[in-house]
């Protein structure tokens, strides 16, 4: 099951207009969480791959897709497009800030990218 997920961020990566991406999880929105990654990276894209999840199912998915990215081919676009500050273990889990939001809960997995060429 959880290949499914590597397999998803390698399609995603194999696209030209993807120049940089990180993976990580969060219990916040989404849509606040790119805000974020835009102000601090300057990534414009972000996708759920998971959702709902509890912190340690969120915990486990993050750290399976950081570990077989880092293993993967250093050569390999899946490698080579990872943010270099976070990559080769350099492993940063945190849900972020404390929520009043409801599902503050329930947590994602996603990958945030940008397209230098946009």
């Amino acid at each position: 099951m959880l290949e499914h997920y590597y397999n998803t961020v390698w399609c995603v990566v194999a696209s030209p207009f993807v120049t940089e991406y990180m993976v990580g999880y969060t219990r916040r929105p989404a849509k606040m969480r790119l805000s974020e990654y835009w102000k601090i990276h300057g990534y414009q894209y972000l996708i759920v791959l998971a959702n709902g999840l509890t912190l340690a199912d969120a915990a486990k998915l993050e750290r399976y897709l950081q570990e077989n990215i880092w293993a993967s081919a250093k050569t390999g676009a899946l490698y080579r497009k990872y943010n270099e500050d976070r990559r080769d273990g350099r492993h940063f889990p945190s849900a972020g800030p404390t929520s009043t939001i409801l599902e503050a809960d329930r947590h994602t997995v996603y990958m945030a990218w940008w397209d230098k060429k946009s």
